[in-house]
């Protein structure tokens, strides 16, 4: 799947996988969320307004990019979960996940996995950060058009402001479709079976075994869905987009257990990102991830069982050094 445009616009619904919502017990099948990704540009009548510059070049991808940026036009682009486009008074475009009945932290998820690529010193993980906007500006920003989903889901804080995690676009944004039956018979025998790896296939092959583990630890429950890895990062990286399925409490057992399984299978990994993930413990994890607003962005709960699975990876990937060997194990840099 290749589609040339800006980030974040609506992701296709593949093979929605079980899970509960963060505050809600797992009684149903919880929503595919669409991570708005690599769709076309807007037509005409879509656009920004003329006095918003939105071309590529003209696209930050710098939290302060967006300080004193207003919202000049809005549109929902969500089905199942809650999303706007925001072109923004300044030039910049961002998609952003509020706080929702839908999923009251959900959002947190985005801005938790960024915070914790950057303290592993990932280039994977796309930047999101918090950001309130006002509900009467969204609303005049989406001309009123999603007035009922703005009063039936979104949730406001006492001032009138909606938290969310903003994630600014990026250019021509393509597919790696990591969880497709062809892509699979490439690269799982590089990282289960120790077959030889194209030159120009290491940094996805490495990529991939970081995905595995980061996204055992984060209990992402929605990688696997389809149009979740982004192809074209940084120094032809992969990137690890949609990350509002992470940090639930609990995470949902059935994909917990599928991840860990891809973990024990998994023989290959980086050694910069093992080193890096030995020194995250303890008060380094909580610094890892800070606040929001004052508050911790991730509950007690949560850090726990981020800590545990953690744990868990080391032990995993320490037992098969202990096995075959450091270098074998630690295979890419």
């Amino acid at each position: 799947m290749k589609r040339a445009a800006l980030w974040m616009v609506l992701a296709a619904l593949v093979a929605c996988n079980k899970a509960p919502r963060q505050e809600e017990p797992a009684k149903a099948e919880a929503p595919k969320v669409e991570t708005p990704v690599a769709a076309p540009a807007p037509a005409a009548s879509d656009a920004a307004p003329a006095n918003v510059e939105t071309s590529a070049a003209k696209l930050v991808v710098d939290e302060a990019a967006f300080a004193d940026a207003t919202p000049a036009s809005a549109k929902s682009i969500g089905h199942t979960s809650v999303v706007f486009k925001i072109d923004f008074s300044n030039g910049q475009r961002a998609a952003w996940k509020p706080r929702s009945k839908r999923g009251k932290v959900r959002y947190k998820g985005e801005i938790a996995a960024y915070r914790l690529g950057r303290a592993l010193g990932l280039p994977n993980v796309p930047l999101a950060f918090p950001f309130h906007v006002a509900k009467e500006d969204l609303n005049k920003a989406t001309k009123g058009k999603d007035a009922s989903l703005l009063d039936e889901e979104v949730i406001a804080e006492a001032d009138g402001s909606v938290r969310g995690a903003l994630i600014p676009w990026i250019p021509k944004l393509e597919f790696y479709p990591v969880e497709t039956e062809k892509s699979r018979a490439e690269w799982e025998p590089w990282l289960f079976k120790g077959a030889e790896i194209p030159e120009k296939d290491r940094i996805i092959a490495a990529d991939i075994s970081t995905l595995i583990a980061f996204d055992l630890i984060t209990g992402n429950w929605d990688r696997w869905s389809g149009a979740n890895l982004g192809a074209n990062g940084p120094g032809g990286h992969l990137l690890f987009i949609d990350n509002d399925g992470a940090f639930f409490d609990p995470v949902p057992p059935g994909p917990l257990a599928k991840q860990t399984a891809l973990l024990q299978r998994t023989e290959r990994f980086s050694r910069s990102f093992v080193e890096a993930l030995r020194k995250l413990d303890g008060d380094a994890l909580s610094r890892a991830f800070g606040d929001e607003s004052g508050e911790p962005l991730l509950s007690a709960a949560v850090l726990k069982g981020v800590a545990a699975r953690r744990a868990t990876v080391l032990s995993i990937i320490d037992k098969k050094i202990a096995e075959r060997g450091e270098a074998a194990v630690l295979f890419f840099p």
